[in-house]
């Protein structure tokens, strides 16, 4: 199964694509940056480079790639995770969630993918 991973290199997408790999599928990974796309690769996975909430940028690599099915792990959490840094980086990943969350969503109907998954979070 052709499977697009958006935030394919973070603390949960990161395993998800390796072992998405390990069961042989063809996995597309969307990163923000070029250094997180070649770390796919360097996985032998397809790397994308896409800021979530540029909702044309997203459309169009989701819509080139035509996934079967697509994975949103998208976060934006602090490298380490104490309450003050989690309370700072609060608004930024419930603003990536909500806004390039639904830009990937919609950018999976357009390309016709038959699957759509998401992660869920909650902190306290």
């Amino acid at each position: 199964m052709k499977v697009f991973v958006a935030g394919a290199t973070g603390a949960i997408g990161s395993p998800l694509v390796s072992a998405l790999v390990a069961a042989r599928h063809e996995v597309i990974g969307m990163s923000s940056t070029e250094n997180g796309a070649r770390s796919l690769r360097e996985k032998g996975v397809e790397g994308k480079v896409a800021n979530a909430l540029d909702e044309n940028a997203v459309l169009n690599v989701v819509k080139k790639v035509r996934p079967n099915a697509v994975i949103e792990e998208l976060t934006s959490l602090p490298k380490r995770y104490t309450p003050e840094e989690m309370r700072a980086a609060a608004e930024r990943d419930r603003n990536l969630r909500l806004v390039g969350g639904r830009n990937v969503q919609n950018a999976a109907r357009a390309a016709g993918a038959k699957r759509y998954l998401v992660q869920s979070t909650g902190f306290t």
